[in-house]
């Protein structure tokens, strides 16, 4: 996800790597890499027209210091360069190209040896060096008390080039997936929640239970031993993570309801659920009742995989009277075309329609759900499960 476009990793854009420093680099570290590029040039340029023996009268302090500056230069301009031409596949984002913030950082030391000059020449410059290293402490403070501000999280740091006031923008624009990272937070909710029971959690993947349960290991002895995944029995809490959506620009609706959500600047990374109907958003508790209305009255309502399924309005419910946990590890899967295929992402517009996976709930011995569709002008609406769709609208 970038730019609120999905690409694949194999074909993204030629400006990727270098759009994600921009946004993620703290400003004044940025500001003084770019002057640190700029005196190092002017170095460079001034030995050229000495010669390549001649000892530098200004700027840097010599030789060594102007080949360290070259070295520097390459390590971080060439795999840039090499990314926007060659396009390699980088599967898990920009993360394979962490060390660029290396070379990078030290590039800014020689904007710190420039202005440390200016500040031994002079009453007025030195005036104007010492100024520019108090705004630099300044700058480096600033992106301090940020990242203590989103503690423990502060890997998903983001300067002011990213949209951070919008509520969930970088959500629907970057990839902010990153393999749960804040799930021993949900933990440590979820302990606060439920202070003297067993927790029985529902897997965020069924094939990989000691992956989930990774984050629980760092808990004390104590409280790792209050959990449990037991698929005998229904979960007492769901955990959630953010993915990336089909259409960036409609927020996703969690169900079951959520509890607790994790936020990094007003961006949710991470949920804490419960399959309590007396939390659900009224609009899709309605949903779920103008259901059973529907059914009790005889009114024609579609079914599929053994759901009833009725569509009221914007709101979609589907449920199941007699149901076991298992009937839920499928996914429903939603096409929904809007009458404005212009709403569509690029890659969706072929197919004249986007889709949205929701997953229900079993509450009292019944499996249910429900979801707001998004506030779109829709044509058509499309629900599909194992393979079987069936038109509700």
């Amino acid at each position: 996800l970038f730019r609120g476009q999905v690409f694949s990793s194999a074909a993204l854009p030629w400006d990727y790597v270098l759009h994600w420093f921009v946004i993620s680099q703290p400003p004044v570290t940025l500001l003084l890499g770019l002057l640190g590029l700029g005196a190092l040039g002017l170095a460079a340029r001034g030995v050229v027209r000495r010669g390549a023996d001649a000892r530098l009268e200004r700027g840097l302090g010599g030789d060594a210091e102007l080949h360290f500056g070259v070295l520097l230069a390459t390590c971080f301009v060439l795999p840039m360069v090499a990314f926007a031409l060659l396009r390699p596949t980088t599967i898990n984002g920009w993360r394979h190209f962490y060390f660029l913030h290396g070379p990078f950082c030290l590039l800014a030391t020689f904007a710190l040896m420039g202005l440390r000059q200016l500040s031994a020449r002079g009453l007025r410059r030195g005036l104007l060096g010492g100024a520019a290293c108090a705004l630099t402490a300044a700058g480096l403070g600033v992106a301090a008390l940020e990242m203590a501000q989103i503690h423990p999280n502060q890997q998903l740091y983001f300067n002011f080039f990213a949209d951070r006031k919008t509520p969930e923008r970088l959500h629907a624009w970057y990839e902010m997936d990153y393999y749960a990272i804040a799930e021993r937070q949900s933990y440590e909710h979820i302990l606060r929640q439920a202070p003297a029971s067993i927790i029985n959690l529902k897997p965020r993947k069924a094939t990989s239970p000691r992956r989930d349960n990774r984050n629980v290991h760092i808990l004390p002895s104590a409280a790792r031993n209050r959990f449990t995944n037991d698929p005998k029995r229904d979960p007492d809490f769901y955990l959630g993570t953010t993915a990336v959506n089909s259409l960036p620009e409609v927020p996703r609706v969690f169900f079951p309801p959520v509890l607790h959500r994790i936020k990094v600047y007003n961006n949710t990374i991470a949920t804490v659920s419960a399959p309590d109907l007396s939390r659900v958003d009224p609009v899709v508790t309605n949903a779920y009742r103008d259901l059973r209305r529907a059914v009790m009255a005889g009114e024609p309502v579609a079914r599929v995989g053994g759901f009833d399924v009725r569509l009221h309005g914007k709101r979609l419910a589907w449920a199941k009277e007699a149901c076991e946990p298992g009937a839920l590890r499928r996914e429903f899967r939603l096409k929904l075309y809007p009458v404005d295929a212009g709403r569509l992402l690029a890659h969706h517009q072929k197919q004249g329609y986007f889709e949205l996976g929701v997953r229900g709930v079993r509450f009292d011995g019944k499996c249910l759900g429900a979801r707001r569709l998004p506030d779109l002008a829709l044509a058509r609406v499309r629900l599909g499960l194992s393979g079987k769709w069936i038109e509700v609208f």
